[in-house]
């Protein structure tokens, strides 16, 4: 991967990408520039994660809330977490599943001989 972030001129080069309509002028353009789909994909990306970047960078001032214009109600306490529940379920339904070892009423059925 590259170590400094690429400059504006290789976003002009996704723009004029995107503006492109036609697959093959779009081919004929990567052969003209040099460069292929995968490049301009990852500058498409790294040109997105830097707008997301400034975006979360400045955020919009938010309004101070007054008691006044929240109704006089003041701050709210946040809501509690739910308790966790276990995986096993309070009531059990069903016996449990003995069929790891030959239980006695079994084995004689079990190891007789077929007809």
């Amino acid at each position: 991967m590259e170590s400094s972030p690429p400059d504006d001129a290789a976003f002009r080069l996704v723009e004029q990408y995107d503006s492109i309509e036609d697959p093959g002028l779009r081919s004929d353009f990567l052969d003209a520039v040099g460069t292929t789909r995968s490049r301009i994909n990852h500058l498409r990306l790294l040109r997105d994660r830097a707008a997301a970047r400034s975006i979360a960078a400045d955020p919009e001032p938010e309004e101070e809330v007054t008691p006044e214009a929240d109704g006089g109600k003041g701050a709210r306490r946040p809501v509690p977490p739910l308790p966790n529940r276990s995986r096993t379920p309070d009531v059990i339904t069903r016996p449990p599943n003995n069929t790891g070892g030959i239980s006695r009423r079994n084995r004689r059925r079990r190891n007789r001989e077929r007809p």
